[in-house]
């Protein structure tokens, strides 16, 4: 009874699912990269390696400008250190903790 009442179900997701693919494959798709799609890949790698040399920069500065408070004896210095270094563990450590 239950397994009667369960394939109209799996029909209608699998052609739900099903029908976009059909559409990309009639309008001429056909899992092969265009010939100059080379340009595009190394456009991409060319911004993610400009970005990590920003984020590396921008945290350098960070904690280079903390460290000279250090050095003038601010009393909220070590307070702003350990809060860079927590928001980078938590950046590098626990959101991909939590995606795993």
């Amino acid at each position: 009874m239950v397994f009667a009442l369960l394939v109209p179900f799996v029909l209608l997701a699998a052609d739900v699912v099903s029908a976009p693919l059909a559409a990309l494959k009639a309008s001429g798709l056909t899992g092969v990269a265009p010939n100059h799609a080379h340009g595009f890949a190394v456009l991409i790698s060319s911004l993610t390696n400009n970005w990590i040399w920003l984020i590396i920069t921008g945290l350098g500065m960070i904690l280079a400008i903390i460290a000279g408070l250090m050095i003038a004896g601010s009393r909220q210095a070590p307070d702003w250190l350990f809060k860079v270094i927590g928001g980078i563990l938590v950046l590098l450590v626990g959101i991909p903790a939590i995606l795993a």
